[in-house]
């Protein structure tokens, strides 16, 4: 797929492309990579649709270091979830070092499934890679009528209070509940205080980041950008967020994989495996003898919640991105460093421009 555009260096302001249009560009990207047709195109509306939400350092940038990673072997192009193992309603996977995104979709189903049959469901995978937005699973499950929790473990990156050494990633946490009338609830958060992608989003761009995010690699507190990334993130919440931080990753042991130190550098070098752990739970209202539908009940505990904030249209747990992905009508907008790393990958790999006809442009 070769779409047309003007040169990179003519990018002064923020590339606007339309939906359909990022994601026939970004699945061709992986295709020219080998990876297959469906999981190119999974991996690709995951991309964009984490752009529409406001998550960019979950979106496109990320791209470029998946498609090396392909290419380099440690990122499977056709690996699926395998079950290695199941007791009653846990189940434990290995994914292969397939690409994340797929593979969790892939999980995700398998916990819808399990949890209708038992109320609930444990489903653990190892060897898996970076799947961006964990709310968008958490979401998945919600919108089975279900509760769902999903984690993940990283890299260390944080340390722990007082300490000098990186000992916990920040790893994310969601939690989606449906909710009748309305989209889900959802919860998402990293333990750090800001995301290791907003920091490398920050790098890219040239841009400073806010004041109490992190520090430098001598310890010392630092707006500076890429001194933040050869340096450690801050616990959100201090010994809180690190106290949760460290429960996630044990949580994630539980599959039997990568943990702790163990856990490898998603942005280090392409031929060196990293690898993580995540845990999907899924819990089925429908086996929990409740008088009243729980979406039914979510929601009328969710309405005082509205009425009592400022803008009620933004109180709950996912409001903010739901309202980004309006308010963008369809167009991802990318930062002209993002715009370039994309098109330089293509056209390495026989491809075409970014766009242009299709419906980027740059202002």
């Amino acid at each position: 797929m070769g779409v047309k555009m003007e040169a990179a260096a003519e990018w002064v302001g923020p590339v606007r492309i339309g939906r359909a249009d990022a994601e026939a560009f970004t699945r061709d990207l992986f295709e020219r990579a080998g990876v297959e047709s469906a999981t190119a195109a999974t991996v690709a509306a995951a991309l964009v649709e984490a752009e529409l939400e406001g998550q960019s350092s979950h979106g496109l940038l990320q791209a470029p270091t998946y498609v090396r990673r392909v290419l380099a072997g440690t990122i499977s192009r056709s690996a699926r979830p395998r079950q290695v193992h199941r007791s009653g309603a846990v189940s434990i996977f290995d994914v292969g070092l397939a690409l994340g995104h797929a593979a969790a979709e892939e999980l995700v189903q398998v916990s819808v499934a399990e949890a209708g049959q038992h109320g609930i469901a444990a489903v653990a995978a190892r060897s898996a890679t970076h799947f961006g937005v964990a709310g968008r699973y958490a979401r998945m499950i919600a919108d089975a009528g279900m509760v769902g929790i999903v984690m993940c473990n990283t890299r260390p990156m944080m340390p722990a209070p007082g300490g000098q050494l990186a000992v916990v990633g920040n790893n994310p946490l969601a939690i989606a509940v449906p909710c009748a009338g309305a989209q889900p609830i959802v919860f998402d958060m990293a333990m750090s205080a800001t995301a290791m992608g907003r920091i490398r989003q920050a790098a890219q761009e040239g841009r400073p980041i806010a004041p109490g995010l992190a520090v430098d690699a001598s310890g010392r507190e630092t707006t500076d950008a890429a001194a933040a990334l050869a340096g450690k993130l801050l616990p959100v919440g201090g010994a809180k967020g690190f106290g949760l931080a460290l429960m996630v990753d044990l949580l994630c042991a539980l599959a039997g994989g990568a943990a702790g130190g163990e856990v490898g550098f998603m942005h280090g070098a392409p031929e060196v495996k990293a690898d993580c752990s995540w845990l999907l739970l899924a819990l089925d209202p429908k086996h929990f003898g409740l008088d009243v539908p729980y979406a039914e009940r979510v929601a009328e505990l969710a309405a005082p919640v509205r009425a009592a904030a400022p803008d009620p249209a933004l109180a709950l747990p996912g409001d903010r991105r739901r309202a980004a992905r309006e308010a963008g009508q369809e167009t991802v907008r990318l930062a002209p460093a993002v715009a370039e790393s994309l098109e330089k990958l293509s056209l390495e790999l026989g491809g075409g421009r970014l766009s242009g006809h299709d419906g980027a442009t740059s202002s």
